[in-house]
């Protein structure tokens, strides 16, 4: 009797692709000194913890807004992984966190997401990254979305890196980036480590405008010069 091995292959690799799975771009590592440093909001790693104070973008957040004095949500980018105030920890739903760095500009190259100290079922499994120039139109950059799967293993304080062109195409540039969770794995909060954003920073219109005449300027000389 002929046995062909063509369906069961074809069955492998569907079932293969149909499996959902948390497996990420990149594992860093765990604990804050797993973090990459220096990202868009913070690139001296100088900023108060304790305080909105030697940051390179202004916060806002659906939900306890501001550092210090508890599991606030602006901890996620404080350079810090650690439980209390080194973490944001908020009840569950729909929420989310964002660094507006004002005219400045950047396509997303990387981010990364860290997981908090607490129970894995408050991390989400279902969240975005989203960018924005004028902070009321929002466009998708990154989603993830598994019931009840979160994208770190059971260690805490896991740093998982996402990389432009790997995880996620994106080639427009925004001045704010937002993290959204609209579901936990289970139960009713909500919590999350740290975030970091890395980008290329695009020109200014008007200073793209003053190297155009500038070359249309040089053009012309050079033209002129001819015999």
């Amino acid at each position: 009797m002929k046995i062909t091995l063509l369906p069961l292959v074809i069955l492998i690799i569907s079932l293969t692709f149909l499996t959902p799975t948390a497996n990420a771009s990149l594992i860093l590592g765990t604990g804050t000194g797993a973090l990459i440093g220096g990202d868009l909001t913070d690139p001296e790693n100088d900023g108060f913890a304790d305080s909105n104070v030697n940051y390179n973008a202004t916060f806002s957040s659906s939900v306890e807004q501001g550092f210090g004095g508890g599991e606030y949500a602006f901890n996620v980018f404080d350079n810090i992984l650690s439980g209390g105030n080194g973490k944001w920890c908020c009840d569950g739903g729909s929420v989310w966190v964002e660094a507006n760095f004002g005219s400045d500009q950047y396509i997303l190259d990387i981010f990364t997401l860290s997981s908090a100290n607490d129970v894995a079922s408050r991390d989400s499994d279902q969240w975005s990254i989203l960018g924005s120039n004028d902070g009321i139109n929002y466009t998708t950059l990154f989603a993830y979305d598994i019931e009840s799967l979160s994208i770190w293993g059971a260690d805490r304080f896991e740093v998982v890196q996402f990389s432009n062109n790997d995880d996620y195409h994106v080639n427009t540039a925004y001045s704010i980036f937002r993290y959204q969770s609209t579901s936990v794995v289970s139960g009713s909060h909500h919590q999350l480590g740290e975030i970091e954003f890395f980008g290329t920073k695009i020109p200014e219109p008007s200073s793209i405008a003053i190297f155009a005449l500038a070359m249309m300027g040089l053009s012309s000389r050079r033209i002129s010069k001819k015999p």
